[in-house]
């Protein structure tokens, strides 16, 4: 009788020991740090699918650990929950490596067009100089040298941008002092043409 006794304890104390795994804190932390890590590397603009990706399954981790955390305590299992924070760890630390090699290179992206950028406006400025003066034209002409003093605002805003580290912000307002620039050309040479 005795022996059947301390077998059955035997088995209801592997039980307990068993059924009473550890939260994966540690692992979560782990995944909340990486995935602040992402957000710092502006992982959500410059590698944004990978992030997701990330996000996504750190929320489906710890869906899992609050699912298993509701459980009696000899049935919690949290096996999955770990697994899928060790999994959203090294997600979010690949998506922060694709947003720094993605920021790199819209720098260098940005870089070159800030060059491009300034030769189309010193065309521009070229342009608007040798443009007919005449008393037909004078009106144009004051209405492209104010468009051309705008785009020269928002030409300093765009390296603004650039030198604030907002490489993505600056490439759409680069764009749009090249379009700019290159209207007021066209204009110059429609004036040119009237004159």
């Amino acid at each position: 009788m005795f022996k059947r006794v301390s077998i059955v304890m035997a088995a209801l104390a592997l039980l307990f020991v068993a059924g009473c795994s550890k939260a994966p804190e540690v692992e979560m932390k782990n995944a909340d740090a990486a995935m602040q890590a992402a957000v710092t590397a502006e992982a959500e603009q410059y590698a944004p699918e990978a992030y997701r990706i990330a996000n996504d399954t750190l929320n489906a981790a710890k869906a899992a650990k609050t699912e298993q955390d509701s459980k009696f305590a000899l049935f919690r299992s949290y096996g999955k929950s770990k697994a899928m924070f060790v999994s959203a760890q090294a997600l979010a630390d690949k998506a922060a490596a694709e947003a720094a090699t993605e920021k790199e290179r819209v720098r260098l992206e940005v870089m070159d067009m800030i060059t491009l950028t300034q030769a189309v406006v010193d065309s521009a400025t070229v342009a608007l100089e040798k443009a007919p003066k005449g008393k037909g034209n004078k009106a144009d002409i004051e209405l492209i040298a104010n468009d051309l003093a705008s785009t020269n605002s928002a030409f300093a805003a765009a390296k603004a941008d650039f030198d604030a580290g907002k490489f993505l912000a600056a490439k759409g307002k680069l764009e749009a002092v090249q379009s700019k620039a290159r209207s007021i050309m066209a204009e110059i040479a429609a004036a040119r043409a009237r004159k």
